[in-house]
């Protein structure tokens, strides 16, 4: 079986994923916020779940918000919360550009980041309708 997600467990994580048998797959931790800026903390809050635990997660998950001008501060930031962790980072983070106060949002990009080393692993549109469907559909789906 699956890992099942269950969500704001005790008040301190927004989702855990956990398998049947109790072992946790992930914490997982998601902020409206834009995760350079000071005032965010679940990178500290995952990084210390890690830390605190005999039984730690496989691996962490954060989804935040970035401007383009901003992600590689966000990206650094997490770099280097990471560098002397024990288990890896997945960092969903969703690019925007300010309009008339509102976010548009361009992409969804996944980062892997283990022991301060940073790898981007997929980028694709924000917004379902954004995608290239002809990409996906010209596909094989034999083996």
């Amino acid at each position: 079986m699956g890992a099942k997600a269950f969500f704001e467990q005790g008040g301190r994580t927004d989702a855990i994923l956990k398998f049947p048998d109790g072992q946790i797959l992930s914490n997982v931790e998601w902020e409206w916020i834009e995760s350079h800026k000071d005032k965010v903390e679940e990178l500290y809050k995952l990084r210390d779940q890690i830390s605190a635990s005999d039984t730690p997660p496989a691996f962490s998950t954060f989804v935040s918000y970035s401007t383009t001008s901003n992600l590689p501060a966000a990206l650094e930031k997490a770099k280097e919360l990471w560098a002397e962790c024990s288990k890896p980072l997945i960092f969903f983070v969703i690019t925007f550009e300010r309009q008339r106060g509102s976010r548009v949002f361009a992409e969804l990009q996944t980062h892997f980041i283990n022991k301060g080393k940073h790898k981007k692993v997929r980028t694709q549109p924000a917004l379902p309708w954004m995608v290239n469907r002809k990409k996906f559909n010209n596909s094989s789906d034999e083996e």
